[in-house]
């Protein structure tokens, strides 16, 4: 077999994405993935007469990476809006459980508005009142500190228990604590450093509908992006081989080798579109601790109490609330294409474990989506259920830039969330760049941001 121009390890969607734009381009691609079908956490599975998303559900509008991919690779997918019905907040207040709409305009949950009435229901008058004051404070002075030390600092610690922090944890899979702005929502901390105030900067760029409304899906199920794209791939030249792991890679001679079980494949260049600990562990060094794993059980419900849809898309969880989940979401209340698969009275209802490791029984599962929705959820209502265990999930241990950059004088070049961030929006951009620099360049780009 003659040497490929570029081998990618990881057939994730950012993976995919690299060989669709690079065989498209003329190069000879080699996709190796260890598992038995590409996708990564792009994933269906059959629930009841239907497929789910049991991973990544949507993706974030905030860039058009997603069209602009479906378009150029003439992939056949029809995008869709959610409903308006917004998601909801459940939040520890002293004693009490608050369950409320999340803040109409609020981006990462920094309000916009903060004098608005669902503002004010969640944080109450004093916290959103000190919220408010934070448009005066000026431009952040010293080095960037974490998002949780950000928002406590400007804003309160109330909106960052309340809000910022359950948001970061749901969206992000990890805590404000361990997240800043700049990498988990770029265009934000753009319009902080040019507004000097995060609540000016929220209301420039927020949303004009509901939180968490920001966003698209695929009709039928965002499961069939890393399938078309594949398919794209393989049209355009590249071969994609699943099942097969890979050892080891090595560089010399301005070739690199990319270890398989018996085998060796020597190429020009190697893209890197694995998690950041498999990352290291292949370029033999030592990796980071693994991120921590996230599980997601999604179940089909027949209840006619939910066709009323009584917290529109879902639930973020805080996690001073005590239960199994840190998020809900209702699926066939997000997605009409679903809902109208299942008809009345039957619903997909989606929740995200605190721990991933949990065994939950059908019981105990209807109890938390009862107390979730606010619903009487039997047992027997609960018809069917599937679930999934998604390892590196998050974007903890990540690869830093002077590691990426080492890297790519060895001619292997890194993409994906453990390099771009979290999200669709933000990994496929990036993915696109790496291909250009590929095509356009002798030397990779190195640190590519979308």
């Amino acid at each position: 077999m003659s040497a490929p121009d570029l081998v990618v390890i990881g057939g994730g969607i950012a993976g995919l994405t690299v060989a669709r734009d690079a065989a498209a381009a003329g190069m000879s691609v080699t996709v190796v993935e260890r598992h038995n079908d590409v996708g990564g956490m792009l994933r269906g599975a059959p629930l009841g007469e239907v497929s789910v998303d049991i991973g990544a559900e949507s993706f974030a509008t905030r860039t058009s990476g997603v069209v602009d991919l479906i378009e150029d690779a003439d992939l056949h997918l029809e995008t869709v809006a959610p409903s308006p019905g917004g998601a909801h907040l459940a939040a520890r207040d002293g004693e009490r459980t608050i369950l409320a709409p999340l803040p109409g305009r609020a981006v990462l949950g920094i309000p916009g508005e903060p004098e608005a009435a669902d503002v004010i229901r969640i944080l109450g008058v004093a916290a959103a009142e000190r919220v408010a004051a934070e448009r005066e404070y000026g431009p952040l002075r010293g080095p960037e500190p974490t998002l949780a030390e950000l928002i406590a600092r400007r804003c309160g610690d109330v909106l960052l228990t309340r809000l910022v922090d359950p948001l970061c944890r749901s969206v992000f899979s990890r805590p404000a604590s361990d997240a800043f702005l700049s990498q988990v929502h770029p265009a934000l901390w753009r319009a902080f450093e040019r507004t000097g105030s995060l609540v000016r900067a929220a209301a420039e760029i927020a949303p004009t509908t509901r939180t968490g409304s920001a966003v698209g899906g695929i009709a039928g199920g965002m499961w069939q992006l890393a399938a078309a794209t594949a398919g794209a791939a393989e049209n355009a030249g590249a071969t994609i081989r699943t099942g097969t792991t890979v050892q080891g890679i090595t560089s010399a001679g301005g070739r690199v080798s990319v270890h398989l079980p018996g085998e060796q494949i020597d190429a020009a260049r190697v893209v890197l579109a694995t998690g950041a600990h498999a990352a290291h562990a292949l370029v033999g060094e030592e990796p980071p601790p693994a991120a921590a794993g996230v599980r997601v059980v999604a179940a089909l419900v027949e209840s006619s109490e939910l066709d009323a849809h009584p917290v529109g898309s879902g639930v973020i969880v805080a996690p001073d609330v005590e239960g199994l989940a840190k998020a809900l979401t209702h699926a066939s209340a997000k997605w009409a294409w679903l809902s109208d698969a299942l008809g009345p009275g039957r619903h997909v209802l989606r929740i995200s474990l605190r721990d991933a490791d949990a065994a939950v029984e059908r019981a105990a599962l209807a109890a938390e989506l009862s107390r979730l929705t606010g619903t009487t959820i039997t047992p027997e209502q609960v018809a069917a259920t599937t679930d999934a265990r998604w390892e590196e999930a998050t974007t903890a241990g990540t690869i830093s830039p002077e590691a990426a950059q080492a890297w790519s004088r060895r001619g292997i070049v890194v993409t994906g969330a453990a390099v771009a961030g979290t999200g669709l929006a933000t990994v496929i951009p990036h993915a696109r760049a790496v291909a250009a620099s590929l095509l356009h360049a002798t030397t990779p780009i190195d640190g590519i941001r979308s």
